[in-house]
Formats: structure tokens, C-alpha cells, sequence
């Protein structure tokens, strides 16, 4: 089987992602904290007795992709692009979902038992979620309204097993299911697109590298890249175009398919020390005009020397600009702040096996950096305000947050927590653990978190997607 160019979110401690509510969007199950924890772990109890991945043999782009993107004849529809107040799609432990706005009560919309995952649209009056059997092979996409009407399957597994497979797999036998993997709507619209990956009867990630579109509305769905000439895709905040990023560049292209920029940033494959290829994350900045994005070395343990690259990309397709070069923690990464002006980095402290780090913060413009704290840590995510942000201690689990430039933090009144997410650069939500059972909960830097709902004590990993106005 061909293996050598799987994907995952990586095993670096890399977040979301996604900065906006955009994060990747698998059945993993593993927040990126615990992603970052199980990194950490590697460093410093299995750091001689393991080996890179070999690099994949580089892809040879065809000046066009085999299914061409047809641009669209007529205007995108453009509906309402934020609700009046917060909207959350709630997944709980045993596979239900359910719905909350703020000032109004749960309403359990699905109680099948099987939802997995689910997305809002950007307006809140959509949620597409997947539907999973027991045994993890009957996968569907469905969608149903805000409301509970509407409820309706938009993907069967019948239609995902008959799609187009990477051209890579050449035991179409050995592929026992197969998933959508990223899912998320076109800023604006209640346009969904999402890209897919099998599963096979061993060992491996490999994912079809194909973009699929469809009008929840309607229902029409149309493939929109054929296999291999897609990859991770992250949308522009206009909703004009998409950054597609493979284990080596990142390419430009508009959401009607027009205007490929094919490598407009080209970089090293980037050894994880796991199965898992690595796939940069870029950062559009509010205007839509220019992403930034941050590398790390191609070894981050053969050479602790070698830094993490951060460049600009511009949207005309001329090569990216390097912006700043950092020395970080082995297996970490720089984390861009949302106005892309400073970022936030660890250096390790020590030897790699006492788990030791100082958590610092720079400035694109250039100058030293300055520490923050120093302790067994992880950084988690920005607040909207680029300013505010929360990181975690590993042993005991403990999640604070902190200002830029201001000393002391706030503690999380209850821990340990999961899938903390910033609502504003004031409000948060974050999933709560208490012996097996999960609340979800809300919180403020000024008030204690308050319980929105019970998320139950099952097997399924809860899941929670927001918009806000």
C-alpha cells in the first residue's frame, strides 16, 4: 500500500487550525492538545529510536487539473453571513445532536445515535454533519436545518464509495470505507465543500487529494478537482478563493474555479517522526489579500538548529516573501496571531526529556523575543484580538489563559478540558471532563464557565461546531 504521502493533522502540536472555526474535520477524535501532548511524549521517551519518514517523490503538476473547474455563469448566491446571536451544533457521547442559540434552551434535533461530526453554515441556519454505523463503515453526509426540518442524507455511502480514488491505490479491494475528511462551507454561502480519504483493511492514511462541492439548498453536488489535484483546502474570509495545500506547496485558486496558481510557496517535505505526512496551515489575513504561514524544518530532530520559516504569500501568484526565521521546541511550530502582525513560540529548555520550555512572542516587523513563562506547556490558540490567548500545562492538565505584554494569568475555573475555542476575544466554549462524563461550557475573562448542556458519558468523542455574529 502507498503510504508514503498520508496526511493527518500533524503530530507537531500544530492547531487549527484553523483559526476560524474551520478546523479539519475527521473521525481522529483527538483534540489538537492532546495531538501536541502525544508529540511532546515522543521527544522525550522515544528520541533516538525513531526514524523519519521518507519523502514522497515529488508531484509533477499537469498545467491543468484532468477535471477542469467550470467557472460559474451565474453570481454566487450570497445569503445573510452571520446570525443575530451565537449558534452551536452539539454532538454528544452518544452520538446525538443538538442544537443551542444563546438566550434559548437544547433542542436534540438527531437521536439516531450514530452523528458523528457536524458544521454550521456561516449564517447558522445549516448544519451537515456525518452519520457513522457501529462497525465504522457505513459513512453518509447528511444536512438538516437549524430548526430540525428539513433533515436529508446529501452523501450516502453507496455515492462515496463510487467516487474517483487517488490514482495511487492500485487495490481498489483493500478500501473498506470511505470518508469525507475536511468539511466546511464557503464563507457567505450555504455552499459546502469537502474532500475524502479511504479506509483500508490495514494499516495506513492516504486520502484522494479531490474537492467535491455541494448547494445544501438544492442538494447538487459536482466534483470539483478530480484525485491527487486537490489537498487541504482553507477558504479566503471573502469566500473568492482557497489556499490547497499538499505535504510540499500550497497553491491559489478561486471558489468558481478559475485562476490556479499552482506552488505559489514550495517547501521540504517535513519528517513527523510518525505515519503522518505534514500539511502547513495558512493564515488569510481579514481583507482577503495576502496569507501567512508557518514551516518547520524539514528534520526537526536531525538539526535543533534549523528554524521554523514563516512566509507571506501573495494572492497574484508571484513566489511567497520569507518574513522571519525562529528556532523553536523540536516538533513544534510558530502560531501566527489573526492580524498576522506577531506570533507565539516555545524553546525548549534543557533536556528534551525534562519537558521543559519557555513559551515567547515576537514581532514580524523584527526585534527580539520575550518570554512569557516557563513550564511544562503547550500553547493552544489566539483570541480574535490577537492579544489574549490560552495555553495548558501537561502534568497535572491545566489550561490558563494570558495577554500579550501583560503579567499573570487567569485560570480555567474547572479542568482538565478539551476543543477550547474562542468565541470573542472575551467569550469562550470548551468541553469539560468529569470522571467519564462531558459538559459543554461557556465561558468569560471576567466570569466562572456555565454549563450549556450534559454531553454524557458514551463512546463517541463529543464535538461541538459555533457562529457567532
Amino acid at each position: 500500500m502507498h503510504v508514503k504521502k498520508q496526511i493527518l493533522i500533524v503530530v507537531f502540536g500544530i492547531l487549527l487550525s484553523s483559526v476560524a472555526c474551520s478546523i479539519p474535520f475527521t473521525n481522529g477524535g483527538l483534540t489538537p492538545e492532546e495531538i501536541s501532548e502525544t508529540a511532546a511524549a515522543a521527544v522525550s521517551s522515544t528520541l533516538t529510536a525513531l526514524a523519519p519518514v521518507e519523502a514522497p517523490t515529488a508531484l509533477t503538476e499537469p498545467e491543468m487539473p484532468f477535471i477542469t473547474p467550470i467557472p460559474d455563469t451565474e453570481p454566487t448566491i450570497i445569503i445573510k453571513s452571520k446570525p443575530d446571536v451565537l449558534r452551536l451544533a452539539i454532538v454528544d457521547s452518544n452520538g446525538n445532536l443538538s442544537t443551542w442559540q444563546e438566550g434559548g434552551s437544547v433542542n436534540l434535533i438527531v437521536n439516531k445515535g450514530d452523528v458523528t461530526k457536524a458544521v454550521l453554515s456561516p449564517d447558522g441556519e445549516w448544519i451537515v454533519f456525518t452519520r457513522t454505523s457501529p462497525d465504522g463503515i457505513d459513512i453518509g453526509l447528511w444536512a438538516i436545518r437549524f430548526d430540525g426540518s428539513e433533515h436529508k442524507s446529501i452523501v450516502s455511502h453507496v455515492d462515496f464509495m463510487a467516487m474517483p480514488m487517488n490514482p495511487e491505490i492500485t487495490d481498489v479491494y483493500s478500501v473498506v470505507t470511505v470518508s469525507p475528511y475536511m468539511i466546511e462551507f464557503i464563507p457567505g454561502t450555504h455552499t459546502v465543500v469537502f474532500n475524502t480519504y479511504p479506509q483500508f483493511n490495514a494499516p495506513g492514511f492516504l486520502d484522494n487529494k479531490d474537492l467535491w462541492y455541494i448547494n445544501v439548498d438544492s442538494g447538487e453536488r459536482r466534483a470539483f478537482l478530480s484525485p491527487g489535484h486537490a489537498g487541504n483546502f482553507y477558504f479566503s474570509p471573502d469566500g473568492t478563493q482557497m489556499a490547497l495545500v499538499t505535504p510540499t506547496q500550497i497553491d491559489l485558486l478561486n471558489t468558481d474555479g478559475s485562476n490556479r496558481r499552482y506552488a505559489v510557496l514550495t517547501h521540504p517535505f517535513v519528517y513527523t517522526y510518525s505515519e503522518f505526512a505534514y500539511h502547513a496551515i495558512p493564515i488569510w489575513s481579514q481583507d482577503s489579500s495576502y496569507l501567512r504561514v508557518s514551516i518547520p524544518p524539514q528534520d526537526p530532530l536531525g538539526d535543533v538548529t534549523a528554524p521554523v520559516n514563516i512566509y507571506h504569500i501573495h494572492t497574484d501568484g508571484s513566489p511567497a516573501t520569507l518574513l522571519n526565521s525562529e528556532i523553536v521546541a523540536p516538533l513544534d511550530n510558530a502560531f501566527l496571531a489573526p492580524d498576522l502582525n506577531h506570533f507565539a513560540f516555545k524553546q525548549q529548555i534543557g533536556d528534551a526529556t525534562d519537558n521543559l520550555f519557555s513559551l515567547r512572542f515576537a514581532d514580524l516587523s523584527g526585534g527580539s523575543s520575550t518570554e512569557f513563562i516557563t513550564g511544562s506547556l503547550g500553547f493552544g490558540e489566539w483570541a480574535p484580538d490577537s492579544s489574549h490567548f490560552y495555553f495548558f500545562n501537561w502534568n497535572p492538565r491545566e489550561y490558563f489563559i494570558g495577554q500579550l505584554g501583560i503579567p499573570g494569568v487567569i485560570a480555567l475555573d474547572v479542568n482538565p478540558v478539551m476543543d477550547f475555542k474562542w468565541v470573542t476575544s472575551d467569550q469562550f466554549l470548551f468541553i469539560y471532563q468529569s470522571g467519564e462524563n462531558y459538559q459543554l461550557r461557556l465561558g468569560t475573562l471576567s466570569t466562572p464557565s456555565v454549563e450549556i448542556t450534559n454531553l454524557g458519558s458514551g463512546l463517541i468523542s463529543p464535538f461541538y461546531d459555533f457562529v457567532n455574529p
